[in-house]
């Protein structure tokens, strides 16, 4: 089969697995609608109401038994005046158990347990079908994005090749130079059929876990980096270990088993029972009414001395289904340690790396359009031009890939902890997932059993990365000078450093400035200098949603990057000094990309965006160093600095 009809059939495929939906459909409405059908929490569901009635079941042992017994037969015999004759009964029961050696209330207790664990097994299954659907969820949103990338990749291969193609047949072009694009496009052509044919397989598996095809639009789900997380892997373990459904119900399945050995044991003491009776026997011989009434009132005591050994074996296996229940919450211990561990070391990596893969891929992005205008004037070989396209997709797939496992990483986080229903707020109708906390009260010290452990091979003392020997701020990858005393001022190589005057640097110009009292700027119109001075947008608290009047605000930026399309801008994000500093980190990050995404989509001139630089400062550049609520408002901002065309080439000249 020829490759660009594979190509359309994979197309067409990939458009028959999606439905039509003029909203964005939001993750946790996907998610309820899961738990609502989903075949597997419903035979857990069922389960459950099973273990209820077997409670029912039991109690129902401290209740007195009625039987009512009646007979009637015809009796033939050899022997006496009558030798056929009419014989009936009828006897009314009644037994109440005084003791039956703590038979009943141990199967009570059993039987309660057991229930506990069938509910805590459904907000378990409730968990594992949520984080299942959410993940279907992101990869959906995933893969788009990656066919997105593909397809831009295999777009702009394409109007290279019509130019070389052209310049071929103009004699201008050299025929190895369309032979080389032309290997390019066709794997530009199958990166797009692999992305295809993985978002084929993501959209069978949403159909699979929701009974739906995925919609056409699918809301975001940036509002993950906002999850309240643990601060520390061992705060992520304990809020797991109080939390998990599923780990809770290893404890009462403890529980159970230890009243099932009670309920064994129960048989090798006698059993004593109230009985009362009240019947009538009739005997119709020789003509006579042979009427018997009788009543009777009595204790009744049954003690079984021997049973072929069947009560000794019960207990034998009532005490390893408990030997055996210990295990399963050891390895329910191990195994949420480990998705815990994993999850929270993910998610903290992944801080540090989203930054650098970002700007690796604006930068990327920036030299691809450089070299883009520099080959159309004959300043770039073919080859240069096709590794940067080349390194542009990549770093822009890099860094997609990298913020969706981040994505996948909280949900993973959030579920082993018990906790993404409750962030998620999806529950049923016919339970309320606050019980399980309920439940939990108390059951057990998880430190003697279960010990938040930590597996950081990535210390401060062994990983390269922000290993710092001498404390001076500089890692010991970059420092000259190892042996640096405390609190001495050093440069960027950790060497000491004389500071002549208390003078600040501003950070978005080579020019010293005098310290001052730094002021909240209002976004101000923009002047004439080729180096325009910074305009903020400033944002809530843990918030990176960009209001419609900071919209109004930045529309003197719009208007001038439409009028001077020649011209780049620096975005800066920031973050008050409140909270952890890898959340803030992220969330100036965040802040930072959305004024970006929000200005591509403003302007009109094409191409802009590729100009645009996203830097995230996190807490460390505050316009205001306190933690009063003017400082917080200050430095929850983004800074968009101007850079013309001269200094957007200085640039490029230095990254090349």
């Amino acid at each position: 089969m020829p490759i660009r009809w594979l190509f359309l059939l994979l197309a067409f495929g990939l458009l028959s697995v999606r439905a039509t939906s003029a909203e964005p459909v939001q993750l946790s409405e996907v998610v309820r609608e899961a738990i609502d059908s989903h075949p597997d929490i419903n035979a857990t569901w069922q389960d459950l109401q099973s273990a209820r009635q077997d409670t029912k079941v039991a109690r129902s042992g401290y209740r007195p038994t009625v039987d009512l017994t009646a007979r009637s037969a015809l009796v033939r015999r050899n022997s006496g005046l009558d030798q056929s004759y009419s014989d009936s009964e009828v006897r009314l029961t009644a037994t109440q158990m005084l003791f039956d050696g703590f038979f009943t209330s141990s199967e009570i207790k059993r039987l309660e347990s057991a229930q506990k664990v069938r509910y805590l097994e459904l907000l378990n299954q409730v968990e594992l079908i949520s984080l299942e659907v959410a993940t279907a969820f992101a990869d959906m949103l995933l893969y788009r994005e990656l066919l997105r990338v593909a397809e831009d990749n295999l777009r702009t291969h394409v109007d290279v090749y019509k130019q070389i193609e052209k310049s071929a047949q103009a004699g201008v072009a050299r025929r190895a130079d369309l032979e080389q694009i032309s290997g390019r496009l066709y794997l530009a052509e199958s990166n797009v059929m692999t992305e295809q044919s993985n978002l084929h397989d993501v959209a069978s598996r949403y159909q699979r876990l929701t009974g739906k095809r995925p919609p056409d639009e699918l809301a975001g789900i940036d509002d993950l980096i906002y999850a309240d997380l643990p601060a520390s892997v061992a705060d992520s373990l304990m809020v797991a270990y109080q939390y998990n459904p599923g780990f809770l119900a290893t404890w009462y399945n403890i529980r159970s088993n230890q009243f099932s050995i009670d309920s064994a044991q129960s048989r090798y003491l006698p059993t004593v029972n109230l009985v009362g009776s009240y019947g009538t026997q009739t005997r119709d011989q020789a003509g006579l009414d042979n009427t018997i009434t009788e009543g009777r009132v009595g204790i009744e005591v049954n003690y079984n001395f021997y049973n072929g050994g069947a009560d000794r074996a019960q207990i034998k296996s009532a005490l390893a289904l408990k030997d055996q229940a210990l295990d399963l919450r050891d390895r329910s211990c191990r195994d949420v340690r480990q998705t815990v561990q994993i999850a929270f070391n993910d998610i903290r990596n992944l801080d540090r790396q989203l930054p650098a893969l970002n700007e690796h891929r604006l930068s990327a992005s920036r030299v691809r359009t450089a070299y883009l205008d520099q080959f159309k004037i004959g300043e770039r070989t073919l080859l240069d031009l096709l590794d940067s396209e080349n390194e542009a997709y990549e770093s822009g797939r890099a860094y997609t890939e990298a913020l969706y496992t981040q994505y996948k990483a909280v949900l993973r986080l959030l579920a082993g902890s018990g906790k993404l229903a409750e962030f998620l707020a999806v529950t049923r109708s016919d339970f309320n997932v606050t019980e399980a906390i309920r439940l939990s009260g108390a059951v057990y010290d998880p430190k003697y059993v279960c010990p938040a452990e930590s597996t950081d091979v990535m210390s401060q003392e062994t990983n390269i990365l922000v290993r710092d020997s001498d404390g001076d701020g500089v890692t010991d990858l970059w420092d000259e000078c190892p042996d640096t005393p405390a609190n001495m001022t050093v440069d960027d190589f950790g060497c000491h450093q004389e500071i002549e005057e208390p003078m600040a640097v501003d950070p978005f110009g080579d020019e010293m400035v005098e310290e001052s009292t730094p002021t909240v700027t209002e976004p101000t119109p923009l002047l004439e200098p080729e180096l325009r001075p910074a305009i903020n947008a400033f944002f809530a608290e843990n918030d990176a949603t960009l209001s419609e009047e900071q919209k109004v605000a930045l529309q003197p930026v719009v208007d001038f990057l439409n009028e001077s399309p020649s011209n780049a801008i620096q975005l800066y994000g920031h973050a008050s000094l409140k909270g952890n500093r890898d959340y803030n980190q992220a969330l100036s990050l965040k802040r930072a990309q959305n004024v970006a995404d929000w200005l591509a989509t403003a302007i009109t001139t094409e191409g802009l965006e590729s100009r645009f630089s996203v830097i995230a400062l996190g807490e460390d550049s505050p316009a205001i160093d306190n933690n009063t609520d003017a400082a917080d408002q200050a430095n929850r901002r983004v800074e968009i600095r101007f850079i013309n065309n001269a200094a957007l080439s200085e640039t490029t000249d230095m990254e090349r």
